[in-house]
């Protein structure tokens, strides 16, 4: 590729970030405008955005061009910063469909942002099964006493975020058995694990469960991440910061996170 043709794909990859970024910003009613642009490089811009929800929320997109997309955070609003977040995702959930953003870099960033995403959902999910309890008139509801609870509603949480959740997927057999995986997200390569302790199942039986998992999911087509979440509404784990430590980390070319909701 010839040096014009090549700084003439690079300026035009450029206005395609800064307009899906501004087309997503706008599509969730948030104001938008171009702070600065470099028209020399096409590496850097940033774009202000704001939106009036009884107060004013405003933030900066500071954005960055190179074997890449990054897109980082600044907040201004600092008493009100709602929403803001959930935009910043939102903009590299868009991003990621440009056919030209391929690289393993930024394919990194994009499964990064996703398992932020899923920790902060898992981190409030007890918030949100206690907020079920509260209903207008004591109406019908969600009340979470087992596993299966936990997983309808920590399904309906994922749809929220991600296009594709795959749940109940077969995992390859180990020792002459199979496992179910509670939800796949096959784009992001992520697989969900969901427990619910119990009278029976509390810190040394979740572990056990976990690595056999572990040991299960390594050889899963589609997982490069697993991601257990442990809800423990009734505080049957009396070592939670043990139990991350002896189940985070690398197994092999599997990373695995540990979530366990509440926290003590």
């Amino acid at each position: 590729m010839q040096q014009k043709d090549k700084n003439t794909e690079i300026e035009k990859r450029f206005k395609e970030v800064i307009d899906k970024v501004i087309q997503t910003a706008e599509a969730k009613g948030w104001e938008t405008n171009i702070l600065s642009s470099d028209k020399k490089t096409w590496k850097y811009a940033s774009i202000n955005v704001k939106r009036y929800t009884g107060s004013w929320v405003e933030g900066n997109f500071d954005i960055t061009i190179d074997n890449g997309v990054k897109v980082s955070k600044q907040i201004i609003s600092v008493f009100n910063p709602q929403g803001l977040s959930d935009l910043q995702d939102a903009i590299m959930a868009e991003l990621s469909t440009l056919p030209w953003l391929s690289s393993s870099k930024n394919i990194k960033e994009l499964e990064a942002a996703a398992i932020t995403k899923i920790e902060r959902l898992l981190k409030r999910f007890h918030r949100v099964a206690r907020q079920l309890h509260h209903r207008h008139d004591d109406r019908e509801t969600l009340i979470i006493q087992d596993e299966y609870d936990v997983q309808d509603l920590l399904h309906a949480l994922l749809c929220l975020f991600f296009d594709d959740v795959r749940p109940e997927e077969n995992t390859p057999s180990c020792a002459g058995g199979s496992s179910r995986v509670d939800f796949l997200l096959k784009n992001e390569k992520i697989v969900i694990e969901a427990k619910m302790t119990n009278l029976k199942l509390k810190d040394k039986k979740i572990g056990e469960q976990l690595i056999i998992d572990i040991k299960r999911y390594q050889s899963h087509p589609d997982c490069k991440t697993l991601v257990c979440f442990v809800y423990d509404p009734d505080a049957f784990i009396r070592n939670s910061a043990g139990l991350i430590k002896d189940i985070e980390g690398k197994h092999d070319n599997l990373d695995v996170r540990l979530i366990i909701s509440p926290t003590i």
